[in-house]
């Protein structure tokens, strides 16, 4: 038995092609994931006049073909595997990206206008439309407009991701790991977390990590004298020294710079020459936090990270 027949899906694409607008809303309606890879590369440019005005018009089937198109082009193979409960060999069909090939020319301008339209219709879509037109899209101000919305309206997928920001952190994008403020979240959609005893186990587990990653940080600019005040004075306050190095805990770094001690590991020693650099070891933690953690604190600073191996 095959999960897909290709063939037949071929033939319900051209008659879709050949039919009016709502037999092409209902064949894109009908397809499912790995039917969309197929359908996708079976079109070409001339699909375009009749996807596209379906997609401005934000039906968000026709928003999935029209970017993956423009993004994308695939490749299909079939494997074979029993069905232990009924003990019928089951043909799946399997699909992946090929990297640098798209089925469609890619027009910027109308992917963009996806994302304008859906700013000026966002109060009338639903919360399926918003979500998947948020997969798609490109804006970072469209993004966040979407996000807001389904937070305004009490998503529960939302809230949620918005809970495991703030337990994991996404420091990249000015979110620090903040337990407490992941409990507020996880709260309102009646999840169980307890933020003292996450960060006691997420702890435990760092520090029972037997080879942490290391990183040198590299920087400069005209904040770095205060960027070696502020390490010199937390060195005197919780720092040990155990030639040749020192160990400054990253967690009252990370503290004193963004308000959070959820991050293990220690800054081994600090050389003062040009550019400023200083060797840290991390438990757990991406090697970027602290990176970003200046970059917030000190807006005068250029920071690089070089991960050892």
């Amino acid at each position: 038995m095959k999960t897909v027949d290709s063939e037949a899906l071929k033939r319900r694409l051209e008659v879709a092609r050949n039919g009016d607008r709502e037999q092409q809303k209902m064949f894109l309606s009908s397809i499912n994931y790995h039917e969309n890879c197929i359908v996708i590369n079976e079109m070409n440019d001339s699909d375009l006049q009749w996807i596209t005005p379906l997609a401005l018009e934000l039906f968000t089937p026709a928003v999935d073909v029209l970017v993956s198109g423009m993004t994308n082009k695939y490749r299909h193979w079939e494997e074979d595997f029993l069905d232990e409960d009924t003990g019928e060999t089951v043909t799946v069909l399997r699909s992946e990206s090929i990297d640098g090939e798209t089925v469609f020319t890619c027009d910027d301008a109308i992917i963009d206008q996806i994302g304008k339209n859906t700013l000026a219709s966002i109060d009338s879509l639903n919360n399926d439309e918003l979500k998947d037109l948020w997969f798609w899209c490109r804006s970072a101000e469209v993004m966040n407009a979407i996000d807001e919305e389904l937070y305004r309206r009490g998503d529960p997928d939302t809230i949620c991701h918005r809970g495991d920001l703030y337990q994991y952190g996404d420091e990249e994008h000015g979110i620090f790991i903040d337990y407490n403020k992941a409990k507020t979240y996880y709260d309102r959609i009646g999840e169980e977390f307890d933020p003292v005893k996450v960060a006691r186990k997420n702890r435990n587990d760092a520090v029972n990590v037997e080879y942490p990653d290391f990183a040198t940080c590299h920087i400069q600019g005209d904040d770095v004298p205060a960027v070696k005040i502020l390490l010199m004075e937390l060195y005197e306050k919780y720092g040990e020294h155990s030639e040749p190095f020192m160990y400054l805990p990253l967690e009252m770094v990370m503290k004193a710079l963004v308000g959070s001690d959820a991050y293990v590991g220690y800054i081994q020693s600090i050389d003062d020459r040009e550019p400023c650099t200083f060797e840290v070891e991390f438990y757990g933690a991406r090697i970027d936090c602290l990176k970003y953690a200046l970059l917030q604190a000190f807006p005068n600073l250029e920071v690089e990270v070089t991960e050892h191996d």
